[in-house]
């Protein structure tokens, strides 16, 4: 009975929000579970493919209609993360987030880290960078050694 009034309860939250905002919360499930799967059956160099331009930066400057863009990424890569069915990691918000931006023309950089965990094995974390902010992976990305990044570049002819 729990689960079903949880899932009522969600749904009318959904449908409150606004036309716009639902769609972009569907584009980013849609999207979300298509980086999953790229990342589960490709190999990885076609799906760095879509990550930007590999050893480079994105410009830290956004502009008032980049930064509302960027927050709404930010905040539907969010909300649609904790309701996948599938695992929806710091690699595949990263990307997701990224691939969403670039279509709205904000340029991003996404990075790819690795350090030890407490018992000596490898670990690996993925955070995406729009402007200034970190927008995806902030949680503990400096304790990460970056090994790749790729950007994405919006405007001034390069992309």
């Amino acid at each position: 009975m729990t689960i079903l009034y949880q899932l009522i309860k969600k749904t009318k939250k959904f449908l409150k929000l606004s036309l716009r905002d639902r769609g972009l919360l569907i584009e980013t499930f849609i999207l979300a579970g298509i980086v999953r799967f790229a990342i589960l059956f490709l190999p990885f160099y076609k799906v760095a493919g879509f990550a930007g331009k590999y050893k480079e930066e994105s410009p830290e400057l956004l502009n008032d209609i980049e930064k509302a863009n960027m927050n709404k990424i930010t905040w539907a890569v969010s909300v649609v993360s904790r309701y996948t069915p599938w695992e929806s990691k710091c690699f595949v918000k990263a990307l997701t987030a990224q691939i969403m931006l670039k279509k709205r023309k904000v340029s991003t950089t996404l990075y790819l880290g690795v350090a030890k965990d407490e018992k000596n094995n490898p670990i690996a974390h993925a955070w995406l960078r729009s402007g200034t902010d970190i927008i995806t992976g902030g949680s503990g990305y400096k304790s990460f050694t970056q090994v790749a990044k790729f950007a994405t570049y919006i405007g001034g002819g390069k992309q």
